[in-house]
């Protein structure tokens, strides 16, 4: 069930009770006003006939007796009440409500829910000229009735028209409201689809609206994580093909020359009819020469491809001797290097890319900070109960303006070996005050 169909089902039952509460109310107004009017209209009608019989029927006059009694004959029905004036010798026939009720409008349900209790009030009248006169007083809440039900009838009708005038008002307008809705999944259909082009358009409801503007960031973001992936697996493959070529050219010029140097001694020795001492010394001293060279090209090789010491004696001293190799390479840049209560049990990903990071960023600052020194601190310390290292590395060189800056392969593949770790990268620089790299890293045991 969409959320229009819910939000309308549930207004629609809130104006249903609120239409019920009305009606109570209304009727119960009119009960009371039925009642009250019946009841005060017929005490009234007791009291004056009671006052004018007192007052007369004490008179000796009998013209004004007779005027009395023959006036009480003439109140056959007044508002509210009925009188009758009967004589002892009468039969009393009581009148059926239903009966009387057949001459209102209002239907019977409402008849029923208002109409006062069914109730009589008789008195005898006593005069010297006549016999004893039964006077029946009965209320009448026929005319009451009658305008109580339209006034009530013209409320419910109102509220029933209100009712459903606001509920066709609020259809609408939640459909017009929620119509941008239908977009906003359309747009996460496409993200999901790996559609990151797709923008949505501008609200006119500020919550929507704050919808429409995340959604457009967040598209924004993964279309620029989606170019940066592209540009990181396009440079990976490049890198790695870089690497097979240098090794492949390495193999061939190294390796391969010099086994092949090895193996013309040999078939030297062997075309040799007769062997001297001093010729068999001679080819011996150039295959173990060769296969030095052979033992050194292999291991600069496999140190390229991973540096044993990380593996024997830990990430601190395959940072120094990977920056004692560089300073001794160096002139015009010194490299300090300082650890602090560095974990020797930390798990091979994150001590092999803090090794790659520290890498890449001496090659970065020999190449572009024209820097006379870099700092390169690790050490590990505690934030929310939780152990890191923290990595730092500064320059004092010239330099980059932050807001400029164009991430190269490098600074993405730092970031990219820091993410993967659940770590912060965190960049610095500006012109004329060097670069700071802070990299924060969980130690997970």
């Amino acid at each position: 069930m969409s959320l229009r169909i819910r939000l309308n089902i549930l207004i629609t039952t809130l104006l249903i009770i609120l239409f019920l509460c009305s009606s109570f109310y209304t009727i119960s107004h009119a009960r009371n006003s039925v009642h009250s009017e019946v009841e005060s209209s017929t005490q009234l009608a007791l009291q004056l006939i009671q006052a004018v019989s007192a007052s007369l029927l004490s008179d000796s006059d009998e013209q004004r007796q007779f005027k009395f009694l023959r006036k009480l004959t003439e109140l056959d029905t007044i508002r509210h009440i009925r009188i009758e004036i009967r004589s002892p010798t009468d039969v009393l026939i009581p009148a059926e409500d239903n009966i009387l009720f057949l001459e209102s409008d209002a239907p019977r349900w409402f008849i029923n829910l208002v109409k006062p209790p069914a109730t009589e009030i008789r008195r005898w009248l006593y005069t010297p000229v006549t016999s004893p006169i039964d006077i029946l007083i009965k209320p009448d809440p026929l005319d009451e009735i009658h305008e109580s039900w339209v006034e009530t009838r013209n409320i419910l009708i109102f509220l029933s028209i209100f009712i459903i005038l606001v509920n066709a008002l609020i259809y609408v307008a939640i459909g017009l409201y929620l119509s941008p809705i239908e977009k906003i999944l359309d747009g996460l259909s496409s993200i999901k689809k790996g559609n990151y082009k797709l923008k949505l358009p501008h609200f006119r409801l500020p919550e929507l609206e704050k919808i429409s503007q995340q959604f457009n960031h967040m598209t924004q973001v993964l279309l620029e994580t989606k170019a940066r992936n592209q540009l990181l697996t396009k440079r990976s493959l490049e890198i790695q093909e870089e690497e097979r070529r240098n090794l492949s050219q390495e193999l061939h010029d190294e390796l391969g020359q010099t086994i092949t140097a090895i193996k013309a001694v040999a078939v030297s020795i062997s075309n040799k009819t007769t062997l001297e001492k001093r010729y068999i010394n001679s080819s011996v001293k150039t295959i173990i020469e060769y296969s030095d060279h052979i033992y050194q090209v292999a291991k600069n090789m496999m140190h390229r491809l991973r540096p044993s010491v990380l593996d024997e004696f830990g990430l601190v001293k395959a940072l120094q001797n990977m920056i004692d190799e560089w300073n001794d390479n160096q002139d015009d840049i010194f490299c300090d290097f300082t650890f602090l209560d560095v974990p020797t049990d930390l798990s091979e990903s994150l001590k092999i890319n803090i090794y790659r990071i520290t890498q890449e960023s001496l090659t970065n600052s020999l190449k572009h900070s024209n820097a006379s020194k870099v700092t390169v601190t690790i050490k590990k310390n505690r934030l929310n109960n939780t152990e890191r290292i923290n990595l730092k590395i500064e320059d004092n060189g010239i330099g980059i303006d932050k807001d400029k800056i164009i991430p190269g392969f490098g600074l993405l593949g730092m970031k990219e070996r820091v993410e993967m770790n659940d770590g912060v990268f965190e960049f610095e620089s500006s012109i004329g005050n060097g670069v700071k790299i802070n990299i924060f890293v969980p130690i997970k045991s």
